[in-house]
């Protein structure tokens, strides 16, 4: 008898053989980056059909291994994850695993009732309902509790493979998605507040490889806008499994500005603004053989995000604009945010613009920044990028 963490994962299933061999072989590798991340040495991770497991020799405690489980659920591509009971696959052996865990269970909590769930790889003899049948009967024996399938006290998890089964009582949320890195990398315009760390973390989630970004704007902005950009990539880099993240500066961006305001009417210093970072952001793009640019824009949000706005900003861009907020409001932004745990560091009071015009234009029409592109992308070679990687 065995501990192991069973981990599961969703669509990368439906994927053809190559690609999903590849996507779980991509997934296996960020679980063993995070364990040792978090300090593990000595541990072992194995793919099997629709399931990566994780056994840690050392770990003998459920609860300890719990512990390592509840790290995994900074994985990409990870669904739900159970700190398990690995045994031989024979019936006997699985009842007497599942009323121990059960004993354990009840020596714990006030309960009175109880469900057991079970799946079994088709070649197993015994079908999944004569499992719970029979596991379920030896449990309310031994330990007087009730069965109640639908809102049970607690659950027991019986999972059967061809080798062996895996009996539970947890199972955890994962972020879902895909790995990190299958699907290329992506630019993220990055100012560090609250869109924009989501709109990353959600292309991370989706499997793209995500460069940060961000238009260095002092004294445009305040010191701390500046800092917050260093406090959220801290955050958010536990979920990227690399050694060193790195974030893109541009220097000289409020020189860069300086410009735009001299030529540009104040009304439309918001959009050239927007443009000029969707430009740099495309150039760096094709440079870095990038597949897209990413922004935290959010429709009608504010006054560069109305749908007339967008539409003048994106014009001339290359690379294709992905905007996984679009449709989103501000409060399921921020109560995502809430759920990742990011709050408090993204919602920082860090200011307003110093050049925020007091009537900039929401309803642009499409070629109203024509006549100063040619002045934006001089601009663009001009910006002075520079890069620094966090550990």
């Amino acid at each position: 008898m065995d501990l192991a963490i069973l981990v599961r994962y969703g669509e990368i299933a439906l994927k053809g053989q190559v690609v999903r061999s590849r996507m779980e072989q991509c997934l296996a590798n960020s679980i063993e980056w995070r364990l040792r991340r978090i300090g593990l040495e000595e541990f072992y991770v194995s793919r099997e059909r629709g399931r990566i497991f994780v056994k840690i020799p050392w770990v003998k405690d459920l609860n300890k291994l719990s512990f390592y489980a509840k790290e995994l659920t900074k994985t990409f591509g990870v669904v739900s994850i159970s700190p398990t009971v690995e045994v031989d696959n024979n019936i006997e052996t699985i009842m007497f695993v599942s009323t121990e865990l059960a004993r354990n269970v009840v020596s714990r909590k006030n309960v009175k009732t109880f469900a057991v769930r079970a799946r079994r790889v088709e070649s197993y003899p015994i079908t999944s309902k004569e499992i719970k049948k029979i596991v379920g009967q030896k449990i309310k024996d031994s330990l007087n509790l009730s069965v109640n399938l639908e809102n049970p006290d607690f659950e027991i998890f019986i999972e059967v493979r061809e080798k062996k089964a895996y009996i539970f009582t947890d199972i955890i949320e994962g972020p879902g998605g895909l790995p990190y890195g299958v699907e290329g990398l992506c630019i993220a315009l990055f100012s560090g507040g609250m869109d924009s760390a989501l709109a990353l973390w959600l292309m991370a989630r989706r499997g793209c490889e995500v460069l940060p970004l961000h238009m260095v704007f002092r004294p445009y902005y305040s010191e701390e806008a500046y800092q917050r950009v260093f406090n959220v990539m801290k955050f958010l880099r536990e979920w990227i499994p690399r050694n060193k993240v790195e974030v893109l500066f541009v220097e000289n961006y409020p020189e860069l500005m300086n410009e735009v305001v001299e030529v540009v009417p104040a009304k439309l210093r918001c959009l050239a603004c927007k443009k000029l970072m969707l430009l740099i952001a495309d150039k760096i793009a094709i440079e870095r053989k990038a597949k897209a640019i990413v922004t935290g824009d959010s429709l009608g949000q504010v006054a560069s995000q109305t749908l007339d706005n967008i539409y003048v900003i994106s014009k001339d861009i290359k690379v294709p604009v992905l905007r996984p907020l679009i449709a989103m409001d501000k409060q399921e932004i921020t109560n995502t945010i809430n759920k990742l745990g990011l709050f408090d560091v993204v919602a920082k009071n860090v200011g307003k613009c110093r050049l925020l015009p007091q009537h900039p234009e929401t309803h642009a029409k499409p070629d109203t920044l024509d006549p100063y592109i040619d002045i934006l992308r001089k601009l663009v070679d001009k910006a002075f990028i520079s890069s620094v990687f966090i550990d």
